[in-house]
């Protein structure tokens, strides 16, 4: 070996003493940086055992540091990088894993498939097999999104279909209506409760009643009866509102309804918050069904109002709109 060639080897063994001899700050930085974004992908939760790992290396590495063992210090520095990447993988799979689980048993629609391959993906996330652990979170959420799929397929199907029976009972609803002045007692009671269940929504529960109701309905003898008047009048009291005059029981028994007195008198009620004694309304007995989903919504959904003043909602609700 010549001169040289002697000299060369001798500066690059220096070089190579020097690099080991220097702190490894850029790897403290690295692993400091893994161990935070661990922390925040939510490791102590979903990777305990990785992340205590990463944890406990990059201690060991800041106390070699500050001895000045620079060797120890870099090599544990790597190793804490390393755990914190592999926790921050597991947690980040696991946690979006369980968010999909989460949303398919809220459906009623999480398999058990999910649930078991869920539990493998943890068990190997504790096990510290990194690889497994993700690979199993991510089977986990595909399976949990297939299921909640499902879950609000059916749920649309159940809300369409409800929807189409609330639309029969309705019609049936109207035409129970019309044997009113003929019905029995309790055909009476059972058409209130036909559309007390299609009121709160009960779609099939409405449509069975009122359907049973209206076969009975149509098997009535045509008999001459006389027809009691549509309309009747309400004189106002001391203290009288709209809501108090349809929540009595012989007007419509529901204050929800005082849109209906409203509309019927709107020539001689200025603002729907503003009635005196004296006054004569008339009430209309049979409203129909359609009648009535308008009033009661419009009473839920009027928004706030002022003594004097026409609220730009009833304005909206006279007009049909």
């Amino acid at each position: 070996m010549n001169k040289r060639a002697s000299l060369g080897l001798m500066g690059l063994f220096a070089l190579l003493l020097a690099a080991c001899a220097s702190a490894p700050t850029q790897e403290m930085s690295d692993a400091r940086q893994a161990v935070q974004a661990a922390r925040s992908a939510g490791a102590q939760k979903h990777a305990p055992d990785a992340f205590q790992s990463a944890e406990a290396l990059l201690s060991k590495a800041e106390k070699e540091l500050s001895s000045r063992d620079y060797r120890a210090s870099r090599k544990d520095a790597i190793a804490a990088k390393k755990e914190a990447i592999n926790a921050r993988n597991m947690a980040l799979a696991i946690a979006q894993a369980k968010a999909a689980a989460d949303e398919a048993r809220q459906l009623g629609t999480l398999s058990q498939e999910a649930r078991d391959v869920l539990s493998a993906a943890e068990a190997a996330a504790a096990a510290g097999d990194a690889d497994k652990a993700v690979r199993l979170a991510n089977q986990a959420r595909t399976q949990a999104e297939d299921d909640a799929r499902r879950g609000r397929k059916a749920r649309l199907d159940a809300e369409r279909q409800n929807q189409s029976w609330l639309d029969q009972a309705r019609l049936l609803l109207e035409e129970a209506r019309g044997y009113s002045d003929r019905m029995s007692g309790e055909q009476a009671a059972a058409l209130q409760a036909a559309e007390q269940a299609y009121r709160q929504g009960r779609g099939e529960q409405a449509r069975g009643m009122a359907s049973e109701l209206v076969a009975q309905l149509r098997s009535l003898p045509e008999l001459p009866v006389v027809v009691a008047a549509e309309v009747t009048e309400y004189e106002v009291l001391r203290g009288d509102t709209l809501w108090a005059i349809a929540g009595k029981d012989d007007i419509y028994g529901d204050p929800f309804q005082w849109p209906l007195i409203y509309k019927a008198n709107q020539d001689k009620i200025r603002d729907a918050d503003l009635i005196y004694p004296g006054q004569v309304f008339d009430i209309e007995r049979q409203p129909s069904l359609r009648d009535i989903d308008a009033a009661v919504n419009h009473a839920k959904t009027r928004g706030a109002w002022s003594l004097g003043v026409v609220e730009t909602s009833d304005k909206a609700y006279l007009n049909g709109e």
